[in-house]
């Protein structure tokens, strides 16, 4: 089976990611912070992504293996694995 070296958003929800774009980034900030003040960390932050061009509206991408290690470390199923 040939794996993907890199996945974007659409790739990351087929393979059964839950959470929407806003906690996504939120995830791999490190945590956020609410309307108190108060900072909420996460203990094991999302990958990193890079962007695939130089401007703000470019796409996002995660590279697969590090995106599945992750999936696999909270136990979610993996859609196409």
């Amino acid at each position: 089976m040939n794996r993907p070296l890199i996945v974007d958003w659409k790739g990351l929800k087929a393979l059964g990611w839950p959470y929407s774009r806003a906690h996504t980034w939120r995830l791999m900030a490190g945590g956020w912070e609410d309307a108190y003040g108060k900072w909420h960390a996460v203990r094991h932050p999302f990958p990193q992504c890079t962007k695939l061009g130089n401007g703000p509206a470019a796409h996002p991408v995660w590279k697969y293996d590090e995106i599945v290690q992750y999936l696999k470390l909270f136990g979610l199923e993996i859609a196409s694995d």
